[in-house]
């Protein structure tokens, strides 16, 4: 193993370098996704892209899909490759639900001879190994898709069970399209554009807490579209300024059950902004939570949003020609950054984040834009882990999942040196208490499990993770409530018999004060305001003496739970305060 050091002065995560196996493949520089995920099913993260830049083997040997299998600790890799193609984006899942990792990519350059690898986007399913693909892609790429298609993300979009996929062009102009799974190895398409230019850029997370995943886009027809309950997308762009180069990535920043956006907005012309997007349900409109953030963020040309620490929070990276540098999340949209590295390569066109060793620090691979470069992964610096630990990451709380839908449940953990780690996942619908049924046993401590939701409806829902090295177990209960079905999910615990808001709070995020709105507030009651923290201690109470008040609570940043109460009357919603 060929590793080097570095540091910067105000560094608290630091990494190192690591090559051995992963050289084995060049690339030439042109565009690539890597994704991260366990291919052959043995609890370690591998990492997958797909290539070539010209035609096959081209002053490179990338092509096709290539997969680095990673040994168990993220120090050597085994270097693999099928099928012989044009480069581009790739996704994880299962689509046909036999409990073995699939991928789908979409292609600049379709160079194949035969059925895998003729079509501009594609899904191949896997054996089980990580080694062998068998396509499963008739009718994809059938709808004006021409040339150059980049970007691509699978999630069950109508919500049947089957993962489906989105896919965005690179360029001009073969547009945005979103196919349904049958089932059959045959998609068919629920929505599509032709036309303008793109950035290669797609992915799905569901915003608004609907149960549907919607879709983000680099793209000059629109940067997020709302899914029209599994039939289309529509349009819902207001506070977000459209830009087709924009670079984006997805995650719950403020841990509210929804997908928030961190988008670097970089047209042409304008100056280089950087800010994390959350989506106010009140007023329909996209709001800033980016306090902390540089802007303008000059020399920036990636981001990513990743878990890079064992906090739970979201924390974001950020790409630039001197160094990667990591912005730790507290939850609220506050960033203080916190260390990164220096590297080699002052330009990057691929990077993926995942925790190679199990010691539940976010690691870093990352391929460079010079000829001839190789990828390489960045591993955290952290000393061993003397105790097993886990920690849930989706869903945490305030999810609305549609029974029969596919979810991704996704966790980290922290495992000492000795026997490999398994992960047992059990649900309740009735509170944290449960009883508990069982969603998986002794699965393999990979980080993401897909999860065939069970036909209920309850906003009651919690999970319970156990897992296993050797004779030790440790186990963690999620600390909020979610929901299945048509479901509000309730805030807390206690509020779980009595969860449906009838409070508006706005802004939401907001600096010093907002303003509540009750419904249902009637003067012949005595009202009362409360304010507790996420320990659920009380900060702040006022009385209420009218339908529409101000709420000015002189606390910290931080995420808050703001609960009225009048005569039998109880509510309570979330707020986030941000200074």
């Amino acid at each position: 193993m060929l590793t080097f050091s570095f540091y910067l002065v105000e560094a608290q995560l630091t990494y190192s370098v690591v090559t051995s196996g992963l050289n084995s493949i060049s690339f030439d520089g042109g565009g690539t996704e890597l994704e991260c995920g366990d291919v052959d099913g043995d609890g370690d993260i591998d990492i997958v892209s797909v290539g070539t830049h010209g035609a096959p083997n081209v002053n490179a040997t990338e092509a096709g899909v290539m997969v680095w299998k990673n040994n168990g600790t993220g120090t050597n890799w085994s270097a693999g490759k099928s099928g012989n193609f044009g480069y581009g984006g790739c996704a994880l899942g299962d689509v046909n639900n036999d409990g073995k990792m699939d991928i789908g990519y979409a292609m600049h350059h379709n160079w194949g001879a035969n059925d895998f690898g003729d079509q501009l986007i594609e899904v191949a399913l896997g054996d089980g190994t990580g080694s062998s693909w068998t396509p499963y892609d008739d009718g994809l790429a059938t709808n004006g898709e021409t040339y150059g298609m980049f970007g691509i993300d699978f999630a069950d979009i109508n919500n049947d069970g089957l993962l489906d996929l989105a896919s965005n062009s690179f360029g001009c102009c073969a547009g945005v399209h979103a196919y349904k799974n049958n089932g059959d190895g045959t998609w068919t398409q629920i929505w599509g554009i032709v036309g303008g230019n793109s950035m290669s850029m797609a992915e799905l997370g569901d915003y608004d807490r609907d149960g549907y995943p919607d879709m983000f886009m680099s793209s000059e027809i629109g940067n997020v579209y709302k899914n029209s309950a599994g039939t289309g997308f529509a349009s819902m762009q207001p506070g977000i300024p459209l830009d087709w180069t924009m670079r984006f990535s997805l995650g719950d920043v403020n841990n509210d059950g929804a997908v928030d956006m961190a988008a670097y907005s970089s047209m042409i012309g304008t100056v280089s902004d950087l800010k994390v997007y959350t989506f106010n349900l009140n007023t329909n409109t996209w709001v800033s939570i980016s306090n902390g953030l540089p802007n303008p963020a000059t020399g920036v040309n990636r981001i990513k949003l990743a878990h890079m620490d064992k906090d739970g929070n979201m924390d974001l990276l950020t790409w630039s020609p001197d160094s990667v540098r990591i912005y730790k999340g507290d939850g609220a949209g506050n960033w203080t950054r916190n260390g990164g590295f220096g590297k080699p390569e002052t330009q990057m066109v691929g990077w993926g984040v995942a925790d190679f060793n199990h010691d539940g620090y976010g690691d870093v691979a990352v391929i460079g834009s010079s000829g001839n470069t190789n990828l390489k992964v960045y591993m955290s610096v952290q000393p061993t882990p003397n105790s097993l630990t886990i920690i849930p990451l989706t869903p945490k709380g305030y999810e609305c999942f549609m029974p029969g839908s596919a979810q991704f449940l996704k966790w980290i953990s922290a495992v000492p040196v000795g026997p490999a780690a398994q992960v047992t996942i059990e649900y309740s619908s009735t509170g944290s208490a449960g009883p508990w049924a069982t969603v998986v046993n002794n699965y393999p401590n990979s980080g993401t499990y897909q999860w065939a939701v069970p036909n209920i409806n309850s906003n009651n829902c919690f999970l319970k993770y156990t897992v296993t090295a050797g004779t030790t177990p440790a186990t963690v209960i999620t600390s909020n409530a979610f929901g299945i079905g048509t479901c509000t999910p309730p805030t807390s615990v206690n509020d779980a018999a009595n969860s449906n808001s009838h409070l508006t709070v706005f802004p939401n995020p907001f600096n010093e004060v907002t303003t509540i709105s009750i419904e249902g507030w009637n003067k012949s009651q005595d009202w009362q305001l409360a304010v507790y923290d996420v320990m659920g201690s009380l900060v702040y109470g006022q009385p209420v003496d009218a339908a529409i008040i101000t709420l000015r609570p002189n606390l910290t940043s931080g995420v808050y739970f703001v609960e009225v109460k009048g005569g039998e009357n109880k509510m309570k919603e979330k707020i986030v305060l941000v200074k």
